[in-house]
């Protein structure tokens, strides 16, 4: 994690701003002339050679602020804080005390940098008036953080980190891991220990053991780099990143991939509503593969990198919208992960109160655009080191990369402490799509809607070959399940009754013909009304998408009242609402001409008397086009 910390230390030190000849605190031509040179060769990275330089300009003026607090600076840069205090106790005298504040500063940072909180906070305490060319916003997160880590790491929690085991880590490189609720993982590894090239690995988790790693597809790898990758929780959608690829709109963009069989179809950029010039990485999917949040550094947000999201609609994605100042800070804000409940956001920043680097927050979606205040999610989850790349299970273990000095990473996981587990928990179902012909295997769309709430709450595939799907859904009651396919009657059952035996399904699907009727129960009226009801509007609207995809059907809009009124009255009532029906298709763009509408009373219940189910709609295939 040293190329972490000095990027970290990096970020706070290079605040200072540059002074004009005429305000340099020296009247030392020669002095200002090597001070001036080194100051380019720090801005280039050559941190030995402007050092030698300032030691020169220091012989010829020993109170040179300026000088002092650079050299200062670069010797913490180097990794040499016990030189640079040394200089700090050397030069205490000579400077103003706005530098020297300014050295303190430096120096507590790097303290708190490495965990050293109390060290920090013993050169930070020492810090009075003005702090010399500092960020005010960004000085007083840190000097705020080293009170809220001293604090945070006397409560910590009892967290236990485990390493995934062989084969697991066995390469130089790995990191940024996104699993399925299937325990399908998929990370980056890179060669030759950091020098070679990103390609993506899968591992399936079976038990406590772990198959072993292969290349995910040869459609995606490839001789330039592809990495940070999010896989949707039903396993169907792949997001990624890829640098420099010839049709790529910026230095790194997202690609998308979706599930063939065994395999994945030919990646495409996600395009211009998604990637700009700029550079785009880190994505997280949905639990359906229909959200996509992501890591930009594209102008117009909030600070150098700031979270997206965008939203797939009517099969396009759409203009990718800014979080906004609930989550993005005018600091580095990134490594999102949306829970699959769509509800829970995990993001790592390091413009907020934190232990050091980048630290790991949490937030609730309170509702279209709005985010509940991020919560740091404490010690030791979060320490000096940087905290990104989290992805976490359906059944709560966040697992993660973590690096070596060596340069080496390897891929850990930990089980989230209870108060850190998402309210809204989810399921996972698997099951089989077949045809009720001959059993075919079929490829179809697979959601769950809760009628009752004005939602679908999950949504997937099945597969190509195999007609095997992995349904994540939120754990609640009174879902329907349904499943849609073109040619084929829309099925509908409830998730409870679907799932009573175990986990796995197998639903049987009936191709259309004349006279079959589509399984409705949600279109319910009140006591002589006609009026549609919300519900089943909610409903009617899973209809209209099935019609939409049969355009050939001639469809009969049958209605039904119970016996609680005159048979010549219910026979009215009846076709009213059947007509209600009809007039909602309509305005939602179904032609007319597809339709024919009949009121039956009250002459064929499906329970006795005046019960509400009677007060019902049924629809009908009249005939096929």
């Amino acid at each position: 994690m040293r190329f972490f910390i000095t990027i970290s230390l990096l970020f706070f030190i290079l605040q200072a701003n540059g002074q004009e000849e005429d305000k340099l605190h020296s009247r030392n031509k020669k002095a200002i002339e090597l001070y001036k040179e080194a100051q380019s060769l720090d801005h280039a990275g050559n941190y030995y050679r402007s050092y030698n330089l300032l030691i020169e300009a220091l012989k010829r003026d020993g109170s040179f602020d300026e000088a002092i607090l650079l050299t200062h600076q670069i010797l913490i840069k180097r990794g040499e804080l016990e030189r640079a205090l040394q200089l700090y106790d050397e030069y205490v005298e000579e400077v103003d005390q706005q530098f020297k504040n300014r050295m303190l500063a430096d120096a507590a940072y790097a303290l708190f940098s490495e965990g050293k909180y109390e060290e920090a906070k013993a050169l930070k305490d020492q810090i009075k008036g003005r702090v010399e060319g500092l960020d005010n916003a960004l000085f007083e997160i840190v000097t705020t953080s080293i009170e809220y880590a001293i604090e945070g790491r006397t409560n910590a929690r009892d967290i236990d980190f485990e390493v995934l085991p062989t084969p697991i880590n066995t390469q130089p490189q790995q990191y940024f891991p996104s699993i399925t609720a299937a325990g399908f993982l998929v990370y980056t590894v890179r060669d030759r220990h950091g020098r070679g090239d990103e390609n993506l690995f899968f591992s399936q988790k079976d038990g406590d053991t772990w198959s072993q790693p292969l290349e995910i597809s040869k459609k995606i790898n490839s001789e330039r780099n592809e990495g940070t990758a999010s896989i949707s929780a039903d396993g169907n959608t792949l997001v990624y990143t890829a640098c420099n690829a010839p049709d790529g709109l910026g230095s790194c963009d997202l690609y998308i991939s979706y599930r063939e069989g065994n395999d994945w179809s030919v990646p495409r950029n996600l395009g211009k509503t998604v990637n700009t010039v700029h550079w785009e990485s880190q994505p997280s999917l949905s639990q359906d593969g229909r959200e996509l949040y992501f890591v930009s550094t594209r102008p117009n947000g909030f600070g150098g990198q700031d979270i997206w999201k965008s939203t797939k609609q009517n099969g396009k994605w759409m203009e990718a919208v800014n979080l906004g100042p609930s989550i993005n800070t005018r600091f580095d804000d990134c490594s999102p992960y949306i829970h699959p409940n769509g509800v829970n956001l995990f993001f790592a920043s390091r413009g907020r109160l934190g232990f050091g680097g980048y630290d790991l927050y949490g937030t609730e979606q309170l509702g279209q655009g709005e985010w509940s205040e991020p919560e740091n999610l404490g010690y030791p989850i979060n320490n000096h080191r940087n905290q990104v790349g989290y992805t976490i299970s359906i059944d709560g273990w966040a697992y993660y990369s973590d690096n070596l000095f060596d340069g080496s990473s390897s891929l850990y996981r930990f089980k989230l402490p209870e108060d850190l587990i998402p309210k809204q928990l989810m399921d996972y179902k698997r099951g089989m799509v077949l045809s009720a012909t001959d059993s075919t295997p079929l490829f179809s769309e697979i959601y769950v809607a809760d009628i009752a709430k004005d939602s679908i709450r999950s949504r997937t595939y099945s597969d190509f070959e195999s007609g095997r799907f992995n349904l994540v859904l939120p754990q609640v009651e009174g879902a329907n399940f349904y499943v849609k396919k073109r040619g084929y009657l829309l099925y509908k059952e409830e998730v409870d009754r679907l799932w009573k035996n175990g986990n796995e399904a197998k639903i049987y699907i009936r191709p259309i013909k004349k006279g079959e009727k589509v399984v409705l129960n949600d279109i319910l009226f009140e006591l002589n009304s006609a009026e549609l009801s919300k519900k089943a509007t909610k409903e009617l609207d899973i209809v209209v998408d099935f019609i939409k995809d049969n355009p050939e059907l001639l469809i009969e809009i049958g209605g039904h009242t119970d016996t609680s009124g005159e048979e010549g009255y219910n026979l009215n009532l009846s076709t009213e609402r059947a007509k209600s029906v009809l007039n909602y298709f309509v305005q939602k763009g179904l032609p007319k001409e597809a339709f024919v509408y009949k009121g039956y009373g009250e002459t064929q219940p499906i329970e006795e008397g005046t019960s509400p189910k009677n007060r019902r709609i049924e629809v009908f295939i009249l005939d096929i086009k």
